[in-house]
This record gives C-alpha cells, sequence and structure tokens, in this order.
C-alpha cells in the first residue's frame, strides 16, 4: 500500500518538471525569434580558450623551450599534488632572463598515488613548449589559463618550430582571422603587442 505522503508527492514532482519543460521552451523560442541573447546577458562558451592577446595581458612570463625534468610532492597538507617543471629556454618573449624556469603545475604521482588535474596542462620530459607563466612573488608560478597557456612545440626538418595547437588572431578585416603557427609568427606578434600596451 503506497502512503499518502508519497502518492502526493509525485503529482508535484511532475507539476514542477511540466513547469519547468514549458519555462523552457518559451525561453528558447523568445531567443529564436530575436536572434541575439537579452540586453546584459551575453552568451560565451566557457570553455573557449582565451585569445593570444589576454594570454600576454596575465602572463608576467612566455618562454619557449625544453623541458628537462618533473618532480611532483605532496602540498603541506597533504591534500594536494603538484608538479614542478623545470624547463630551459630557447626563446624568450617577456619576461626575466634566467636560464633555467622552474613553475608549478596541479596534479602528478606521488608514490601508488596519482592525481590528475581536468584542464591542466600536460608535459613530458624532453619535449618542447611554449608556457605563459605568471605568478606571486615568492611562490613558483603557474601556467596561466590552464591547458590553454601551453602550447607543444615540433620542429621541422628545416628547423622551422611550429606551435601545436596554433593562434588565431583577427586580421582587421570583417569577421576574419590569420593563424600565428610558428614561433616566428609569435615572436613579430608578440613585439607588436607588447609595444601597444607600454
Amino acid at each position: 500500500m503506497i502512503s499518502t505522503a508519497e502518492t502526493r508527492s509525485k503529482p508535484t514532482f511532475v507539476r514542477s518538471a511540466l513547469i519547468a519543460a514549458v519555462a523552457l521552451v518559451f525561453s528558447v523560442s523568445a531567443f529564436a525569434q530575436h536572434g541575439h541573447a537579452p540586453p546584459g546577458e551575453e552568451l560565451r562558451n566557457p570553455y573557449a580558450w582565451p585569445s593570444l592577446d589576454s594570454l600576454v595581458e596575465l602572463s608576467d612570463t612566455i618562454v619557449a623551450g625544453e623541458v628537462l625534468d618533473m618532480r611532483s610532492s605532496w602540498s603541506t597538507d597533504r591534500r594536494e599534488i603538484f608538479t614542478t617543471v623545470t624547463l630551459r629556454p630557447d626563446r624568450r618573449f617577456k619576461g626575466g632572463g634566467r636560464s633555467l624556469v622552474r613553475f608549478r603545475i596541479p596534479g602528478g604521482t606521488v608514490g601508488d598515488t596519482r592525481l590528475t588535474v581536468t584542464h591542466s596542462p600536460v608535459f613530458a620530459v624532453g619535449e618542447h613548449a611554449l608556457v605563459f607563466l605568471a605568478g606571486e612573488s615568492g611562490r613558483l608560478p603557474r601556467v596561466v589559463a590552464g591547458e590553454a597557456g601551453k602550447r607543444h612545440i615540433r620542429t621541422g626538418a628545416d628547423g622551422e618550430q611550429t606551435i601545436l595547437p596554433g593562434f588565431a588572431t583577427s586580421d582587421g578585416g570583417p569577421g576574419g582571422t590569420t593563424g600565428l603557427g610558428t614561433l616566428d609568427d609569435l615572436a613579430a606578434a608578440m613585439s607588436s603587442l607588447l609595444a601597444q600596451s607600454r
């Protein structure tokens, strides 16, 4: 036998679900009629990677080079694992001139425990990478914008260093974009961006 309380809650749930569905249909049709978001409600993809301009603005240091070492350790409270990455820069685009750059990323493996963090950049010893870094004084910097702040560098037979994935930038035309696919392209774009920010 079903209790009275259970009998009453089922129709209430169904009624609430129907009201929510009707409200959703009306809001979607209103949006479709106007073809744009209501005033003050910007639609944007929360997973979209930031533009090159944003990465440059958010970064204190931008370098490309070889990953020499990676060491994982527990945080002081033993609740998280972090990995310290050591990179030897071949090219510097912004920031100081140390011979080695060290930075910290969330996640890693300590003993039998592995911590994987969604959208965190992934590195490998021997890899060549471009990194956008920022941090507080006295602490190891972090990669800006998670996985978007790290790009793999592939060197071709001709010595050209290709950025994977590359950057798309506006070419000034309506809706047009151009690609920045090599470190030389990036160097030219960076000098222009840094000159504008001064």
